[in-house]
């Protein structure tokens, strides 16, 4: 009785007919039209600065939003700036200015001090005045070139305050503002970090008479903080980040490793306040000549 054949002997199984899958791709008959020129690039870059912008606009209404309902961060000051940063020309404070009116939203005013002896590249002046052109009403950020060695600010007019150095001064701007996701002095082990490395990026501006060797040394020292991370300090975008930056747009390209090259370059490209360096980049593929 178990000596039954096995019910699918006799049973044909039908071979698949594997000509239902061979589709003809929908875009072989397709002839893509051939553009002439590069418009296409500039259009990218256009939706990818408007898309940067909606993002920075969206993240304020979330930090917004956050202190509402938490009370956990303080709420980001909103008011007009009001500073004036004293530098000579081709310091990094140059293009620092530049970074906090992308920041705060506010136009920039350039002055030349009578103890100013170098001469004004009058393309960079330009566009430091283009900054928030036409999207802002106001002028928080005035830039007064001057025979000085260490960029200083005065935080309203006739009252010197005692803020001197790119590091001190973006710290500065930092408390002032309440721009806790860029320092943040109550994470003690995070603002640490962040004054290590300015420290380092200070240095360089110190010794900008110095040797090449030197130079290169304390420019690899700070391209080791990158090794384990986007940022120097972290995954997010600090004042630390934005002085180096600052620092390198003004060093002669061929100073500048690779490794910080590239860093320069993803910096400006993914963050909102650190587009504006751009301008300034001549080698940047798709900056303005």
């Amino acid at each position: 009785m178990y000596a039954t054949p096995k019910i699918y002997d006799d049973v044909t199984v039908p071979e698949p007919n594997i000509s239902m899958y061979k589709v003809k791709p929908i875009y072989d008959d397709i002839s893509l039209p051939e553009r002439e020129d590069v418009t296409w690039a500039r259009d990218l870059e256009a939706r990818q600065d408007k898309c940067l912008t909606e993002l920075e606009l969206l993240r304020q209404r979330v930090f917004k939003l956050e202190a509402d309902c938490c009370e956990a961060k303080p709420e980001e000051n909103t008011s007009k700036m009001d500073i004036v940063i004293g530098c000579g020309v081709g310091s990094p404070a140059v293009y620092m200015a530049a970074v906090i009116a992308r920041k705060v939203n506010c136009l920039i005013k350039v002055y030349s001090h009578s103890s100013n002896t170098k001469e004004v590249d009058s393309s960079i002046t330009n566009k430091l005045l283009c900054v928030n052109n036409g999207e802002s009403d106001y002028c928080g950020v005035n830039l007064i070139y001057k025979d000085t060695s260490t960029p200083h600010f005065m935080a309203c007019p006739g009252r010197q305050v005692a803020v001197s150095g790119l590091s001190n001064i973006l710290r500065y701007v930092a408390r002032e503002r309440r721009y806790t996701s860029l320092y943040n002095e109550d994470d003690l082990e995070s603002a640490a970090l962040i004054d290590e490395i300015l420290a380092l990026i200070d240095s360089i501006e110190q010794r900008a008479t110095g040797s090449a060797a030197e130079l290169g040394q304390i420019l690899n020292n700070l391209a080791g903080y990158l090794k384990s991370s986007s940022y120097l300090a972290g995954d997010t975008l600090s004042i630390a980040d934005i002085a180096l930056c600052c620092t390198l747009t003004s060093l002669d390209l061929k100073l500048i490793p690779n490794s910080l090259r590239s860093y320069l370059e993803a910096t400006v490209r993914s963050n909102y306040e650190m587009k504006v360096l751009k301008a300034f980049l001549n080698w940047m593929p798709g900056s303005p000549s």
